[in-house]
């Protein structure tokens, strides 16, 4: 079953494959539904808030470019899984220790 979570992750990994792509509105509105998904079901930390999670994934993928850019002599595979994982990380509820 492919989840809000799944969907916003592959949006992420389509955005950040198509370097120079300017996050528009639109985009903003649609991390904005896919969040509010994944908060409902539990795969985002319910503290955070949806405009707040949209507004700071779109610039991830501005960041993501400007990374690339500085940095070419790193493996673009590995640059997207550290993205993911850091993403990852920040969006999912706390676990306890």
């Amino acid at each position: 079953m492919d989840t809000a979570w799944d969907r916003l992750l592959d949006l992420l990994d389509h955005l950040t494959s198509a370097p120079g792509r300017t996050p528009t509105a639109e985009l903003e509105r649609t991390f904005s539904g896919l969040a509010a998904e994944a908060i409902a079901a539990g795969d985002i930390d319910t503290e955070l808030h949806v405009p707040d999670v949209a507004r700071w994934l779109a610039g991830l993928v501005i960041a993501h470019a400007a990374v690339r850019t500085a940095h070419p002599e790193v493996d673009p595979d590995a640059d997207l899984a550290d993205l993911r994982r850091i993403v990852t990380r920040w969006l999912h509820p706390a676990r306890p220790r």
